[in-house]
């Protein structure tokens, strides 16, 4: 019996029309095989390079080839996931594709209709993460004109990808001089902005504000150089906020000339501050301004006539001093005139006394004409001979020595002298001298 006689009484339908239902007949299970995803690997995507590197951070393009193998249907869309924690930015087809909203962890190409049997390139910019696996693997899908989304595979294993480097933190606002106990900001005496630690890819760049890493990284301010032997408080752990750190309320308890500032991620290179002096006082001069400090064996004491609106700063401690062939005892006092930007003042003159205790003249006795004032400047200037010297403090170098007896010197010469040397009522040494600009002393 033929195939019509088989299915169809003959007579009820002419030939033609029977040829048409029984090719409709025949037809429908070859398209319900279809749907059930007939195992055609029509859709052939092969990355530009497998496996990849991508740099700590850095932002890079993923360039794909896809080919439709398939005679009959298209691709509408595609879909690429990204590895883990990395961001992609941006991508792009063949003109007319559009692109889902980004950034995110995955995009999708709403393809224009393109010819079968097309290869066309697909470029796709993400940005990795600081902290990764060592190698991670893409994913993509797609759905074709039938709406398959079983036709799209890689062209031989997945793109995998190696992030390589290390990102790093940075200080973009450096600490300033400031009060102990006062917050240590951009600017002079507690002013400016906060300090800032930037975190920076792999290739020292500002870390993209779309990478993941870029916020809620885990920031740790800590105290490097520490001269004066003082403790950091405030908030010491910051979460970054577009790949930066605020650090607004540091506060360092004790002088010193040489502090600087470590900034700690896991997983990221630290970063040291600029270094910055912490003195024990900073006072506003309207006329005359004087500032006071004492240790256990030592009291510095100072008047200056400096021009309103400028500051004087007294620190004890934290500054190492010694001069040839003179053993110190005291605590060395660090003294400052500054204008409002933390500039030096450096022709300003002060009064200053070096009051030393009891105790510390009993622990090297010698007589009054001997205790002398060893003093440091960022100039030179003229000292006892054979006394002379250099140090570096906070990164400047100081001249040392002596200081000669200001009878010495012709009236209207400047220079920092020795004006008396006297013992106190409670047998204590107390020596008085002219300071200029900013220098250290020490008895």
């Amino acid at each position: 019996m033929n195939r019509r006689s088989r299915f169809f009484r003959p007579g009820l339908i002419s030939g033609a029309c029977a040829l048409v239902v029984g090719l409709a007949f025949f037809a429908a299970p070859s398209q319900a095989a279809r749907a059930d995803g007939g195992g055609c690997d029509c859709y052939v995507v092969t990355p530009a390079s497998n496996p990849a590197t991508a740099g700590a951070g850095t932002g890079d393009v993923y360039a794909f080839q896809v080919t439709n193998s398939d005679a009959n249907e298209t691709l509408k869309s595609l879909t690429f996931t990204a590895p883990t924690d990395f961001v992609i930015t941006s991508a792009s087809g063949p003109n007319g594709t559009t692109v889902s909203a980004l950034p995110g962890s995955s995009v999708t190409l709403n393809l224009p209709g393109e010819p079968t049997g097309r290869t066309f390139a697909v470029d796709v910019t993400a940005l990795a993460p600081c902290l990764a696996a060592s190698s991670e693997v893409w994913g993509v899908s797609g759905v074709d004109s039938l709406n398959e989304t079983n036709e799209v595979r890689w062209s031989s294993s997945p793109l995998s990808v190696s992030v390589t480097g290390q990102c790093s933190l940075a200080f973009t606002g450096q600490p300033a001089q400031t009060a102990a106990n006062s917050d240590i900001l951009t600017g002079f005496n507690s002013t400016g902005s906060p300090l800032t630690v930037q975190l920076r890819d792999a290739s020292d760049n500002p870390l993209n504000p779309a990478n993941f890493s870029a916020n809620g990284t885990q920031v740790t301010a800590s105290i490097q150089a520490n001269p004066g032997g003082g403790t950091l408080s405030g908030t010491t752990t910051a979460a970054s906020s577009n790949g930066v750190a605020d650090f607004g309320n540091l506060q360092i308890n004790k002088a010193g000339t040489g502090y600087d500032l470590a900034a700690s991620a896991s997983g990221y290179t630290a970063a040291t501050s600029a270094l910055f002096t912490i003195s024990g006082q900073i006072q506003a001069c309207g006329g005359n301004c004087s500032t006071s400090q004492s240790t256990a064996t030592t009291t510095a004491s100072t008047t200056t006539s400096s021009a309103a609106g400028n500051f004087a700063a007294l620190g004890l401690g934290g500054v190492s001093l010694t001069c040839n062939n003179y053993k110190a005892v005291s605590d060395t006092a660090d003294f400052g005139i500054f204008n409002s930007a933390g500039g030096d003042v450096s022709n300003a003159a002060s009064t200053a006394t070096l009051t030393i205790s009891k105790s510390a003249v009993e622990s090297s006795p010698r007589p009054l004409l001997l205790w002398q004032v060893c003093y440091a400047s960022p100039t030179p200037f003229p000292v006892v001979p054979g006394t002379s010297g250099t140090i570096v403090s906070g990164g400047t170098t100081y001249h040392t020595g002596l200081l000669l007896p200001c009878f010495l010197f012709a009236a209207g010469d400047k220079q920092p002298c020795l004006i008396s040397q006297r013992y106190t009522a409670t047998w204590g040494v107390q020596l008085t001298f002219v300071a200029l600009g900013d220098p250290y002393f020490r008895g």
